[in-house]
């Protein structure tokens, strides 16, 4: 009585009502999962209907040859990306997405087996016909999500691994590929199935060492830094910084929008501002546009550059606003650099100078940390 498509569907269809029960049971009556669960559903129960009315579209004058088909595992798969669907409506947009990105794939696989099986008496022309339609899709997508699957695996293992193994280990893979691949090259008539094999124990093998890169966690360092959020903010002291001044930039590649050059000679701090032909002791910079200015340190010392930006909203860092927690002045800084080097840094004014006045606040400057009585001031229109 029931033939494949109608079990299918009134499968589908009880796997829905249970869902339905049991999220109006545990979880709420009255929202939008037991909506939707509500309308698939239905959806279900008319499709069965209509699949069991039309007989499964078979044609009892033609009976199908039992020869030319086959056993699918697409059904299940449609099943199981039917199940995340309704899960995502629930839990997370993640599922969804992919649910529906699973169950669109398993239909067009679906479709076309049962085309490719109808389309003469030949089961190898069948065969052949499937291959042609769909080779050309499967093959990049599942090389796709397998390199996408070994390069995760592979950044859990350097994730997890100290700096000089992850070296060591980088090398070694390096070699063996190479060493598997001039294999290869200098024996091409080596059977199919040898080479398929050292792929698939190599891959598993990193697939394995991933997930046990991701149950061991991070590297101490790492775990470390994400705690105390080493380069998310600037340290702006006189003195030198652990993380922020490693490895300073000392000069520019590219110089946009630079409204003035501050250089610090013999302890005193001035402005080269283009159409002054003197040293300057303020800047005018537009309002909430980006300004960049270069700093320069002629001094014996390393010194660096620190820009007050009055209230958390009368100013904006390019690089994002300072952290409360990690200094009293909402300001920011170039890193500590030698004598000769330079470095630019870019901030948005947001607010006119008058408006720190209006709040009795100290005005835009640019100082040097470390050195006193020394300071350009910032003058926003």
């Amino acid at each position: 009585m029931f033939k494949v498509g109608s079990k299918l569907f009134l499968g589908t269809a009880g796997v829905a009502a249970v869902n339905l029960v049991a999220y109006l049971i545990f979880v709420e009556r009255l929202a939008i999962g037991g909506v939707a669960l509500s309308m698939l559903f239905a959806a279900l129960v008319g499709v069965s209907a209509a699949v069991l009315m039309i007989n499964d579209g078979d044609d009892e004058t033609q009976p199908r040859d039992i020869a030319l088909t086959r056993a699918s595992m697409w059904p299940l798969i449609a099943a199981l990306g039917l199940v995340l669907l309704v899960l995502g409506l629930v839990v997370s947009q993640l599922y969804f997405i992919f649910g529906g990105i699973v169950l669109v794939a398993a239909l067009a696989e679906w479709m076309v087996q049962a085309w490719s099986e109808t389309a003469s008496d030949d089961p190898a022309h069948n065969e052949f016909a499937r291959h042609r339609l769909l080779h050309p899709i499967e093959f990049p997508v599942i090389a796709t999500l397998g390199l996408g699957v070994v390069i995760f695996s592979f950044s859990r293992i350097m994730l997890a691994i100290s700096k000089n193994a992850g070296t060591v280990a980088f090398i070694v893979l390096a070699a063996v590929v190479l060493a598997a691949g001039s294999m290869f090259a200098i024996r091409p008539a080596l059977k199919p199935a040898l080479v398929s094999g050292i792929c698939v124990i190599g891959a598993v093998g990193i697939v394995a060492g991933g997930i046990a890169g991701t149950g061991a966690g991070l590297r101490p360092q790492l775990v470390e830094a994400a705690a105390e959020d080493h380069f998310a903010h600037r340290e702006c002291g006189a003195e030198k910084a652990e993380h922020f001044d490693k490895k300073a930039m000392k000069t520019l590649s590219l110089r946009s929008n630079v409204v003035a050059i501050i250089e610090l000679r013999d302890g005193k701090l001035t402005a080269e501002v283009t159409g002054f032909a003197t040293p300057q002791q303020s800047v005018s910079v537009p309002r909430s546009n980006p300004v960049t200015f270069v700093f320069r340190n002629f001094d014996d010392a390393e010194r660096r550059m620190v820009a007050y930006l009055g209230s958390a909203a009368a100013a904006t860092p390019a690089e994002g606003e300072m952290d409360a927690k990690h200094g009293e002045k909402n300001e920011t800084c170039t890193q500590l650099i030698p004598q000769g080097a330079e470095q630019a840094l870019t901030i948005t004014y947001n607010k006119p100078s008058i408006a720190q006045v209006a709040a009795k606040d100290e005005p835009f400057t640019l100082t040097v940390a470390g050195l006193e009585g020394q300071a350009i001031e910032v003058v926003v229109p």
